[in-house]
């Protein structure tokens, strides 16, 4: 850590230790339970079993069904932009794909779970984040940090869980119009969803070496039907879900190289089942869940851009079970269980002979145990130790320690340490000539302290984090003439940052966040370079205003976010070949139309910023929208 970093950690954690009478002396109230993008009190990622957010020892953020709402949120990647801790990189306006990661980690090492269990594409590493739907989603938690003790493979940055509504809720609907030919309609009645998007994308663009105007033949079409319930059966609580999704997208490609006719269709399902008897302070779970995607990619032979020539699709096909017992006493919650995966992945990259289609199984098979000790009201312990098989890489043990004490009412610290782990996904193994069937297993050491701080204003926390990877994972250039890459291991990557998350209570209706990443150090040690798509610095300032429930006026909103560099930026490149900083600003205003009927503006990158999150990738200019909605 550098010295000045080093000042303004001590700084940050002197502010949140020292001002604790002075928070208390701004209100006679008593202090809220500081729960970063809140007001879901309970949790169940962090430990795989109910839990309330100020007891996790995990870092976990939250965002609320209510917050997808108000800010217009319609996929998972919209939702997690402005998390503290989480980087999204996205290839163009929605639809468009992204890549993703949690504290400085790959998506591949980031694991995304529906409900508890992994996405469609999980076997692949082909997670669509960026189209994931926030229709039906009652809340999404955020766990940060290495959870392969719990959780296995592929979360050594940390866990993505979607949780979607269940049961019975008032019936909505919602149709938005936006720029760029873009509509957004939106049904749901007693647990069944539809969700209908349709956006030409055609957006203007500033003068560059390729001479388009305009971005061409990035529209975007999806459908998803959704529906979920929860019920007793004969003693058993049950819930179970099921989401068909199909996507329908240009994929242009980068600007300078431009393809008219390249075409994706994606088609992603899910379904699940949790069963859970109760008795006392005991409780058993058996989740059953299933996931298939589907890729389909093609584009005309005549087109001199066409990244393959002939029709292709990749199938990720999943079945998971999962058995789990859970004790919560008064001094120890105790929770162990097994884990069962199987699944294929296959893909046919279009060629004429056999050995263009490659169809793998894959298989996963683990138990896990993590006991947590409360010896008093101040402190709690946990340990935890996972061992899992992934087919042919063999065993891999993954323990964890984690510790949280209460040094006042007000201030807290937490501590965690464990071992994280990533089997190669199918793509890096066997994609035809991409994949490396010599890859070795990423294992990892991952650690964070934070302090947390109630008292000052709406609660306040700043975390270090540390992650060191070894057998890291990344594409290498092996053909520069034709520029084909290979995945290959390189030795050692080391990632550390810095969090600081602090949220004002409301105020006369005004209330406001600051929320901070300083991912000082993120490099692959074997070559000296800077990871990519790792901004050293990010910023986001929030303002939100929510009138009374008496006249027209609703609520508003206005939340600024910087982003750093994504490595060094040379100013002799075109614009959008790399992706150099930029700040974006976004704004909303909702309005009561009726009892039952909300009004809703927005407008995003409201300063117009011409910026590329991935070089080569431009985003979109200012955009408006305008959402009736129920309410």
């Amino acid at each position: 850590m550098t010295i000045s970093l080093a000042l303004r950690a001590l700084c940050a954690a002197a502010l949140i230790a020292s001002f604790p009478s002075l928070a208390r002396a701004a209100t006679a109230t008593p202090s809220p339970t500081p729960t970063p993008l809140h007001t879901v009190e309970h949790v169940v990622t962090a430990d795989r079993t109910n839990e309330t957010l100020r007891n996790v020892i995990r870092t976990t953020f939250v965002v609320t069904h209510a917050q997808i709402v108000r800010n217009g949120w319609r996929t998972v990647g919209d939702a997690l932009a402005d998390v503290p801790g989480v980087q999204i990189s996205q290839y163009g306006a929605i639809g468009a794909g992204s890549d993703f990661g949690l504290r400085g980690s790959s998506s591949a090492q980031t694991l995304v779970l529906i409900d508890g269990l992994p996405a469609p594409g999980a076997f692949s590493g082909s997670v669509a984040l960026s189209a994931l739907t926030t229709q039906n989603v009652d809340h999404i938690e955020i766990v940060e940090g290495g959870g392969s003790t719990l959780y296995g493979t592929g979360a050594i940055g940390g866990i993505i869980n979607v949780i979607t509504r269940t049961g019975h809720y008032a019936p909505s609907a919602s149709l938005e119009f936006g720029s760029f030919a873009d509509t957004t309609t939106r049904l749901a009645i007693d647990g069944f969803s539809f969700e209908r998007i349709t956006a030409a994308n055609a957006f203007s663009l500033p003068a560059n070496t390729s001479g388009l105007t305009a971005q061409p033949n990035a529209d975007y079409r999806e459908t998803t039907l959704q529906y979920g319930s929860k019920t007793r059966l004969r003693g058993l609580d049950a819930t179970w879900h099921v989401q068909l999704e199909n996507d329908d997208l240009g994929v242009p490609g980068p600007i300078g190289s431009t393809s008219l006719t390249s075409r994706e269709e994606d088609r992603n399902a899910t379904a699940s089942l949790s069963l859970t008897r109760t008795a006392g302070a005991a409780s058993t779970t058996l989740a059953l869940g299933g996931s298939r995607q589907t890729i389909g990619y093609g584009c005309s032979a005549s087109d001199p851009n066409c990244y393959q020539k002939t029709q292709s699709i990749n199938i990720d096909s999943r079945l998971s079970l999962g058995l789990r017992h859970s004790l919560d006493l008064a001094s120890q919650h105790l929770i162990y269980g097994i884990d069962l995966a199987r699944g294929v992945a296959r893909t046919d990259s279009g060629g004429a002979t056999p050995l263009s289609v490659v169809s793998n199984p894959f298989a996963q098979t683990a138990a896990y145990i993590q006991d947590r000790l409360l010896p008093n009201k101040r402190l709690q312990l946990s340990f935890g130790l996972r061992g899992e098989r992934d087919a042919q890489f063999g065993g891999e043990f993954s323990p964890s320690i984690g510790l949280l004490a209460r040094l006042t009412n007000d201030l807290s610290i937490k501590g965690n340490y464990a071992s994280a782990f990533r089997a190669p996904n199918a793509s890096e193994l066997y994609f035809p000539g991409y994949g490396n069937s010599a890859l070795k297993a990423e294992r990892a050491r991952v650690a964070d302290l934070s302090l947390v701080n109630d008292a000052i204003l709406g609660g306040a926390t700043i975390t270090w984090f540390s992650n060191t990877t070894r057998n890291l994972i990344v594409p290498v250039l092996v053909d520069p003439v034709n520029f084909i890459y290979q995945a290959k291991n390189f030795d050692l990557a080391t990632i550390r940052g810095v969090t600081l998350s602090v949220r004002t209570r409301p105020a006369h209706g005004f209330s406001s966040n600051l929320e901070v990443t300083d991912l000082y150090t993120a490099t692959d040690i074997t070559s000296g370079m800077r990871l990519s798509n790792d901004p050293v610095f990010n910023v986001g300032v929030g303002l939100q205003y929510r009138a009374d429930k008496r006249g027209i006026f609703s609520d508003a909103g206005i939340h600024v976010q910087s982003i750093g560099p994504r490595g060094t930026v040379d100013p002799t490149q075109p614009l959008f070949d790399q992706p150099a900083a930029y700040s974006q600003t976004n704004a909303y205003a909702r309005f009561r139309l009726g009892e039952r009927a909300m009004l809703a503006l927005r407008v995003t990158n409201l300063g117009n910023e011409r910026y590329a999150q991935i070089g080569g990738f431009p985003m979109p200019g200012r955009a408006f929208s305008l959402e009736l909605s129920t309410r």
